[in-house]
């Protein structure tokens, strides 16, 4: 994802209008890659969201594959695995799929 720096008050590592790549999202929060070539954790409310890749559409299509999976007993799934980090929070579901030859 791609977002503008609309807010660099107080932030010495950021360029107001400059674009910058988001590295991980969190509610409130983006990890980017700030002008030092640092990871940084900033706000949401201090950028604009310029390009997300196409976040909405690969999520949706994750969602819409899940829940076919969900109602017909994961008959497509050879394994799957969930990562969470030190807090207990989910960060990442890892599927792998059945694939007939």
């Amino acid at each position: 994802m791609i977002v503008k720096c609309i807010d660099n008050n107080l932030c010495s590592t950021l360029t107001l209008n400059k674009e910058y790549l988001v590295i991980e999202e969190a509610p409130e929060y983006y990890v980017i890659i700030d002008d030092t070539r640092d990871e940084t954790t900033c706000r949401k409310t201090r950028f604009v969201v310029v390009e997300d890749g196409g976040v909405t559409k690969k999520a949706k299509a994750t969602i819409t594959e899940l829940n076919y999976q969900l109602e017909n007993e994961f008959k497509d799934i050879r394994q799957f695995e969930i990562r969470k980090n030190s807090k207990g929070e989910i960060k990442e579901i890892a599927i792998k799929f059945k694939y007939n030859a």
